[in-house]
């Protein structure tokens, strides 16, 4: 990738840690924005943590930036030294931090105001259910003062800050995830047949699926728990669970005792879930509490209709038009909306060119950089601390 020599020097960065090397959204939005911000505005720079595990996610990165970095980034000085000193070298105008959680990366801000970084954002791609304890909300409120501008990846994920933390409304913006439409066509039959008979599919069945981390607070157990209801009105019916994480033994169980092992299938964690989605009929995503998941923009992309569990104004799913919006920890809401979809083809239909349509107009990778990089600019020209509103930021 070239540059020219007068643009604006971003760093992305991340200190996840990757625990298991499964790599989740975050890490998927920070690779397609460092391959579509726009080079003829933007140097691309990149940075993550120095682990064995983050290997993977490093070397891909790496590939869709103008310069990377692996660094230990830490609270010791020596960690924090290093930092300051490659972010200097590299001369950053610009630094966008990425947080899978809402707490957190205190000193790599510290960093980036030491080294002379003129504006610092941060995306935090989860939010608070409920009340932070004291202390946490104080150091993470200080936090948020010093930024120049804070990027929500949803509507809902701004509101439930606002809820329960300091969030500046004129220096918060929300610019949903996007994906690369590019990636996403239709698979091949041929492709299909083998992985049926590989994870013993058979021929006729109606597969509801997802694909996301087996980790508390995703609510897998509510999807695996909704299981019963759907096949006793759809006896063709089998579920798909695309990933893998320390909850994998627990839902292997939860199926067996259930009486479900021979329609509950586990393809385990796959860096290329494409094939897993043109399987799938009905694509389902439990979370109790979430949005914008990459794995939900993926499955629509690939026409699934889809099923959430968190609905809200901006989210990907629009009931009625792309898929449904069930219950929160409500398995048989769930069920209720996967029926409805099996039973009816016309529906299925529809609902899969809804969803296909909603993700190539308003979730498209392209349009979230060039989101963000409106942002970068005009807070460069704004003095480094950009006013505005999120309800202008939010606007498709």
């Amino acid at each position: 990738m070239t540059a020219r020599a007068d643009n604006v020097r971003v760093l992305l960065l991340s200190n996840s840690q990757l625990k298991g090397g499964l790599e989740g959204g975050m890490e998927m939005h920070m690779k397609l924005l460092a391959r579509h911000l726009n080079r003829e505005n933007f140097e691309v720079f990149s940075i993550c943590q120095d682990f064995d595990s983050v290997s993977a996610f490093a070397r891909s990165i790496a590939q869709e930036s103008d310069h990377f970095a692996a660094l230990p980034i830490g609270y010791q000085f020596s960690s924090l030294s290093r930092l300051i000193k490659q972010i200097r070298d590299w001369r950053i105008q610009v630094m966008h931090m990425h947080n899978g959680a809402y707490l957190g990366q205190n000193f790599i801000l510290l960093a980036a105001k030491l080294a002379g970084v003129y504006s610092v954002y941060v995306t935090e791609h989860l939010a608070p259910e409920e009340p932070v304890p004291f202390q946490q909300r104080v150091v993470r409120n200080i936090f948020t003062r010093m930024l120049d501008g804070f990027v929500c990846v949803s509507e809902k994920n701004y509101l439930s800050r606002s809820q329960f933390l300091y969030t500046p409304p004129e220096r918060s913006f929300v610019v949903n995830n996007g994906i690369d439409m590019d990636d996403f066509q239709p698979i091949p039959e041929q492709q299909l047949t083998p992985l049926r008979q590989q994870h013993n599919l058979p021929s006729d069945a109606q597969i509801v699926g997802t694909a996301v981390r087996f980790e508390p607070g995703k609510g897998l157990n509510y999807l695996v728990d909704a299981m019963p209801s759907i096949r006793a009105a759809c006896p063709h019916a089998h579920l798909l669970l695309v990933g893998d994480g320390s909850l994998r033994g627990a839902l292997e169980q939860q199926a067996s005792n259930l009486g479900l092992s021979e329609y509950v299938h586990f393809a385990g964690f796959q860096s290329d879930p494409r094939p897993y989605y043109g399987l799938m009929d009905v694509f389902v995503l439990p979370v109790p509490f979430g949005s914008a998941s990459i794995g939900l923009l993926e499955a629509m992309a690939m026409r699934l209709p889809s099923i959430i569990t968190f609905g809200g104004k901006g989210e990907a799913v629009v009931p009625g038009e792309s898929g449904f919006w069930a219950e929160p920890r409500d398995s048989e809401s769930i069920a209720k909306y996967v029926i409805q979809i099996f039973q009816n083809p016309d529906l299925q239909q529809s609902l899969s060119e809804g969803a296909y349509r909603r993700i190539r107009d308003h979730f498209s990778a392209q349009y979230v950089a060039q989101k963000l990089g409106t942002i970068y600019l005009e807070g460069l020209r704004g003095g480094g601390r950009r006013t505005g509103t999120v309800a202008s930021a939010s606007q498709h």
